[in-house]
């Protein structure tokens, strides 16, 4: 299925002593774009960086070296921004060197559908298995390991999570990171790894999946040569571990687009669909759900079955929200009457619903949140709860002055949920409006600082607890002898 080096043998390749950026120049090496590896990895913290270029002594205060050989210290990975028509020749010197991996941020390989380009990659691909160098790429962005020091885009956080996602797309991968982590999202292995002539999607899964500090995997793919080692990969990896795919190229003019994007045949939608239900993968159709299923798994919003309690602060948006929970395909039963008599002591009379959705200001209320959360947590009708805070109106009431309100609301929305053992979906809408946007990101940041899975509306809440559901549906069935 894998490298008869095996998954052990990436490893160290996610563990550099040393980087070399060969190719590296003034020009590229400090901005704050693909290309700007020096930067990048400054904010990882690499503390052995080589900038590798004949025309320069120095680039962004760091000795410049003119080959890999003349580097002093241990180095094992070797970042390539390099034209691909002299990679070849510089892994003679990484050989000679005792480089481990190279990343090919080079481009122009079998991609292209250029002839002589299929050649050269060909070429390149015998002749690193020949010097035992593993290849990464052509065609990516290369590695995000956080512990260790290694990046391929600036100001990504530093510190560490469970989340592993391997992508052949290196802006998918910079997506997963960035919004991710604005949502809370700390990983442990992010690859992007573009062609995939030698490190497959299928040895990464398997790396994943035996790897003790990823408890949670997404992948995109568009496509590869060794399908049936990848579903081998993907069902082994699945037994043990969330696994959320996107597969591009699905369509007639995505999978053109694949074919140029990184030389990948796309494979059937059907077969696809298929695999990942056989596999209980979860398949998803963008980035956006893909992150959506990633912070669901990591904070805990897996429902214990389809009836949703869904609270929220205005008429319009419970009217809209419930349709959109259901169109999802799941339930909001109405609650006892033992339910509504305890949320009407606490919720005010004028202006708001209880009978679910729950449309009350009480949230907003340090006293008054626990008993509605309670309230809505112990109705027998109710499996899980989606909760939407922060508006699109009322700067004055929901802004800046309102923080400490904003602090204990969130603080025992998460009690309740660790309290009822009960998972609990939080809710705040993105606003195009400078002073809303603001308002509503800081409150975003709170909530996912808070350990609670955030999302930007009750319909992509919804759609990911139900996605949740099936899955944990599965894997329950899948248990039972």
């Amino acid at each position: 299925m894998q490298s008869p080096r095996g998954v052990n043998y990436l490893v160290p390749i996610f563990f550099p002593r040393g980087v070399a950026v060969v190719g590296a120049s003034r020009g590229n090496a400090g901005n704050r774009g693909p290309g700007g590896w020096l930067q990048s990895l400054k904010d990882a913290g690499q503390p052995n960086i080589y900038p590798v270029n004949p025309r320069a002594d120095e680039i962004e205060g760091l000795p410049a070296y003119a080959r890999l050989t003349d580097i002093p210290g241990p180095v094992d990975h070797v970042i390539s921004a390099i034209p691909a028509a002299y990679v070849l020749d510089m892994l003679e010197d990484a050989s000679a060197k005792g480089i481990r991996s190279i990343h090919l941020f080079t481009a122009g390989f079998a991609e292209t559908g250029i002839a002589d380009r299929l050649e050269l990659q060909r070429q390149l691909k015998a002749r690193a298995t020949e010097l035992g160098i593993r290849l990464i790429g052509p065609n990516c962005m290369g590695l995000y390991v956080p512990d260790g020091k290694v990046s391929f885009s600036q100001q990504l956080p530093t510190d560490s999570g469970p989340v592993a996602f391997f992508s052949q797309s290196g802006t998918n991968a910079s997506d997963a990171t960035y919004n991710g982590a604005l949502r809370g999202l700390r990983f442990s292995k992010v690859v992007s790894f573009g062609n995939a002539i030698d490190v497959s999607a299928a040895e990464l899964i398997e790396y994943a999946k035996q790897d003790p500090n990823t408890e949670v995997i997404g992948a995109y793919i568009e496509g590869m040569p060794d399908a049936r080692d990848f579903f081998r990969a993907l069902r082994s990896a699945a037994q043990v571990k969330p696994v959320a795919l996107l597969k591009g190229g699905l369509l007639p003019s995505g999978g053109r687009a694949t074919q140029s994007h990184t030389a990948s045949l796309a494979g059937s939608g059907q077969i696809w669909a298929a695999a990942a239900r056989q596999t209980n993968a979860v398949l998803v159709h963008n980035m956006q759900e893909m992150v959506d299923l990633l912070v669901g798994w990591r904070f805990g919003a897996v429902p214990a079955g389809p009836r949703i309690g869904l609270v929220v602060g205005g008429g319009g948006i419970s009217v809209q929200g419930a349709d959109d929970v259901e169109r999802e395909g799941l339930q909001l039963p109405p609650l006892s009457e033992h339910t509504l008599k305890r949320l009407a002591e606490v919720t005010p009379v004028a202006g708001t619903g209880i009978r679910n959705p729950v449309d009350t200001m009480s949230l907003w209320d340090g006293q008054k949140v626990r008993p509605t959360l309670d309230a809505v947590a112990e109705d027998p009708s109710i499996d899980a709860i989606i909760v939407q805070v922060g508006m699109n109106w009322g700067v004055g009431f929901f802004g800046n002055e309102q923080l400490e309100a904003r602090r204990k609301m969130i603080a025992e929305i998460a009690e309740a949920r660790e309290r009822h053992r009960i998972a609990i979906s939080m809710v705040v809408p993105i606003s195009i409006d400078q002073r809303h946007g603001q308002s509503n990101a800081e409150l975003s940041r709170m909530i996912s600082d808070s350990g609670l899975p955030l999302y930007y509306n009750i319909r992509d809440a919804a759609r990911a607890m139900k996605r949740l559901l099936t899955w944990n549906t599965r894997r329950t069935e899948r248990a039972q002898p």
